[in-house]
């Protein structure tokens, strides 16, 4: 059993949604995991505390993928994310998933996390299996 910081966009469209669905997915595998929306609180989250965090934005922009405004200066205010093991999601679209995607993959690598494993998702059911899928090992 490990624990799990799922943080997500604030602004969007089912991206906490989603979010929930991962955690379902990965408490059936018996780890705890926080929530954290973006807007909830001015702490820094701390990543060193977690086995793994993982990071979600809508999928935002008509043409070139990006993720919401709010994940960037979110991210940046983290403490203690230097080789931490993270995982990057966004919600599916038809055009803009890989840009949006690349966008969060680059702002934890410059962060120094282990950016691992990363996913678009449709809805609640394909996020809640993505989570049972996931291994802390």
């Amino acid at each position: 059993m490990g624990k799990v910081l799922i943080i997500y966009s604030s602004s969007g469209n089912n991206i906490k949604q989603i979010a929930r669905g991962i955690k379902d997915g990965l408490e059936e595998n018996g780890h705890r995991v926080d929530l954290r929306g973006t807007g909830e609180t001015n702490k820094p989250v701390v990543f060193g505390v977690y086995d793994l965090v993982l990071v979600g934005s809508p999928t935002k922009g008509l043409f070139r993928g990006r993720p919401a405004k709010d994940i960037a200066p979110f991210l940046q205010n983290c403490k203690r994310t230097m080789g931490e093991k993270t995982i990057a999601f966004v919600t599916s679209r038809l055009v803009g998933t890989t840009g949006a995607l690349k966008k969060i993959m680059e702002q934890m690598e410059k962060m120094g996390c282990f950016v691992y494993n990363f996913t678009s998702l449709k809805n609640f059911e394909e996020a809640v299996s993505f989570g049972r899928e996931i291994r802390l090992d």
